[in-house]
């Protein structure tokens, strides 16, 4: 299903024109806030973008550190793989953006005495928007996204869905290279 899901979006962007379509790597760092962490946590990961005229694909990948906090958990973080549709201005100098998907989001922690360790992996969904200000290469770019997970609310053999309990905004902002 993410393999279809991938050939959709890149079949779109050859729609889109090749001469209009680019590509976008930004390395960023960020703030994750609100929502389960105690307070604002240091996140550090990338995005990738192939835009066309209107309409694009992001991978966006994150990783927080100590999400839960430091003193009552010892080592955990967070760590999130988006695939994101999105919704972009026409190619410029300055290109505004919204974007939603789903992905993984993976959260892990260790006890401080190292007795009991607890990886989860779930699916999850992310909204947001932002902007790229790239003049001619190199330029910047901004977003701020809402990440939320999904269960399935009756463990049993059926497929539902549910909105979990882990939820957190983050913005960030890194170097965005065009290409």
């Amino acid at each position: 299903m993410r393999f279809r899901f991938a050939v959709l979006a890149v079949a779109a962007l050859m729609m889109a024109g090749p001469a209009h379509a680019e590509g976008y790597l930004t390395p960023n760092v960020g703030l994750v806030f609100a929502g389960d962490t105690d307070d604002s946590k240091a996140s550090y990961g990338g995005t990738l973008t192939l835009a066309g005229d209107f309409f694009g694909f992001a991978i966006d990948f994150a990783y927080t550190p100590d999400f839960l906090g430091t003193t009552a958990f010892g080592s955990n973080n967070a760590t999130s793989l988006m695939g994101n549709l999105v919704l972009i201005t026409r190619p410029a100098r300055t290109r505004i953006y919204a974007s939603g998907g789903l992905g993984l989001m993976k959260t892990r922690v260790e006890d401080v005495d190292g007795f009991f360790e607890v990886d989860s992996n779930e699916l999850g969904i992310n909204v947001g928007g932002g902007f790229m200000f790239v003049p001619d290469n190199i330029g910047v770019h901004a977003d701020v996204r809402y990440f939320r997970n999904l269960t399935d609310p009756e463990p049993d053999d059926e497929f539902d869905v549910d909105l979990g309990d882990l939820n957190f905004w983050r913005a960030s902002v890194g170097v965005a290279f065009r290409f």
